[in-house]
């Protein structure tokens, strides 16, 4: 039996515990059991590896308030100056949105009209690009800002439009950050700008005329925000959290790399520039020529290729011998890979660079890169922006007199994607329409074009074709019989 005076003093006191409070005991158990399991975590621990890591609990939105115009900002300005950035931003903008995003209405009548209105300059309030060209906007603002809006704006009958609807991108500066906390007397609250009710739906935003950077407002009135209900705004952006109620710049993660880059590859450029231009030093044992006394050669006035400058008392030359620095190459490739991660794109379209990738290689990070543009377009773009801007429309086309059938039968088309190896994506595509694994109307959409469309057009074609004489190896209704095209230009009568 183990003697009393070798039990240690902490386990007598736990012993007594829990003699004499048996449910504190248990609950000392409980917690100490949650704190080895929470130090089993490297990350819950603290020591010298963690010093300094100080992560805050706030919310999304507490988080945003305190930096999300000055990520903004500096997004844009890395865009402007930046080549990578501006590169990354139009690779996301002609992936997501490319040429345009083509929706089919069902209705025969509906699609005539919309297809038209979206085709023209008439859809665009400030009269400067079609529906694509509009998109294509918003997609480059919501990349590189974070979030853009898109505000609807309703035109008389007697303006002339077709329809009387016009779509206007706005920035997300319009939005009155300031606004935030409770709101009137029926339970509302505004967060950066959104008004919520008291469930927690969006009912309005806060938004300012006019651009609050703007070098030439209309009136002073333009910088006081106005309420603007929810239905007649669509607020595009990627939530990364629950809780978010405004979007952040995908380049946010990234904006110090793009910076520190940059001030590396300019002061390797003036390194490089300062050793091509000294290419001597001449000095001297003579005190007349000694720099700085007069009468003596001037020693540097200014940096010039070629230069040999005069500096000291003791005659002699020695020719500069640049030393190249080591690794600087294989270093920036390494900062550019990680700024291309960074922005969810690939090495090669961020750089331009296919030295460092095979054809395997290529096609593998393209597969993964079109896995994030098509999550971006069908489960953001589409039911944020798409099928808003299609709720919109119609409500103008009723005024308008056009009629309209279900949304929920439209079609949607997105941008072809470029084939890395034509003969054999084409292969594929055609061995899986013939199995059964996809259908025509599938494969075409993938294309960026309709069934629909396409019927039309191949009929037209078949039969200027055959008017002119012309049988192609594609035309299986005139081959099969062995026609030629003569055959095909002679009458009835004469078959």
């Amino acid at each position: 039996m183990q003697h009393s005076a070798h039990i240690a003093p902490s386990t007598r006191l736990e012993r007594a515990i829990e003699y004499v409070a048996p449910s504190w005991a248990l609950r000392r158990s409980i917690a100490r059991m949650g704190l080895d399991m929470a130090r089993g975590y490297d990350a819950a621990k603290s020591g010298r590896r963690t010093a300094g890591w100080n992560a805050t609990s706030g919310s999304a939105n507490a988080e945003l308030a305190e930096g999300l115009s000055r990520i903004r900002n500096r997004a844009r300005d890395v865009i402007r100056n930046n080549e990578y950035a501006k590169r990354a931003v139009r690779v996301f903008a002609s992936n997501v949105v490319g040429y345009g995003i083509t929706i089919t209405p069902e209705n025969k009548r509906e699609q005539e009209a919309y297809l038209a209105w979206a085709d023209s300059l008439e859809c665009d309030a400030d009269g400067s690009g079609n529906l694509a060209a509009l998109l294509s906007l918003a997609a480059n603002e919501r990349f590189g800002a974070g979030e853009v809006l898109i505000r609807r704006r309703w035109r008389r009958l007697s303006d002339g439009y077709s329809i009387p609807m016009q779509i206007q991108v706005l920035e997300a500066d319009h939005l009155d950050e300031s606004r935030t906390g409770p709101i009137g007397n029926a339970g509302n609250f505004c967060i950066l700008g959104k008004e919520f009710n008291a469930i927690g739906e969006c009912v309005a935003y806060w938004l300012f005329p006019e651009h609050p950077g703007e070098i030439a407002g209309r009136s002073l009135r333009g910088f006081e925000s106005r309420r603007v209900p929810a239905g007649e705004i669509i607020h595009y952006r990627y939530r990364d959290r629950p809780s978010a109620v405004r979007g952040v710049s995908e380049l946010a993660v990234s904006l110090m790399r793009y910076r520190d880059l940059a001030d590396y590859l300019d002061a390797e450029l003036i390194r490089k520039k300062m050793e091509a231009c000294v290419v001597a030093i001449v000095s001297s044992d003579k005190p007349d020529k000694a720099l700085g006394l007069a009468g003596s050669d001037k020693g540097v006035e200014k940096m010039r290729p070629g230069m040999i400058s005069r500096i000291g008392a003791t005659e002699s030359v020695t020719f500069n011998n640049p030393v190249p620095s080591a690794g600087g190459g294989e270093f920036t490739r390494h900062q550019l890979h990680a700024l291309a991660v960074g922005s969810g794109i690939t090495y090669a379209q961020l750089t331009g660079d296919m030295s460092q990738a095979n054809f395997a290689s290529n096609r593998m990070g393209l597969i993964e890169f079109r896995q994030m543009v098509e999550q971006e377009q069908w489960l953001v773009l589409v039911p944020q922006v798409l099928q808003r801007i299609r709720a919109w429309w119609q409500e103008a086309a009723v005024l308008a007199g056009v009629p309209v059938g279900p949304r929920a039968k439209d079609k949607y088309s997105m941008p072809r994607k470029a084939q890395v190896d034509p003969l054999k994506d084409t292969t594929t595509a055609k061995e899986a329409i013939r199995g059964g694994g996809k259908t025509l109307s599938e494969w075409l959409r993938e294309e960026g074009t309709t069934l629909e469309a396409y019927i039309e057009e191949r009929k037209k074609e078949q039969a200027a074709l055959r008017s002119a004489g012309i049988v192609l190896d594609t035309d299986a209704a005139t081959t099969e019989l062995g026609l030629t095209g003569v055959d095909l230009l002679k009458t009835p009568q004469e078959a």
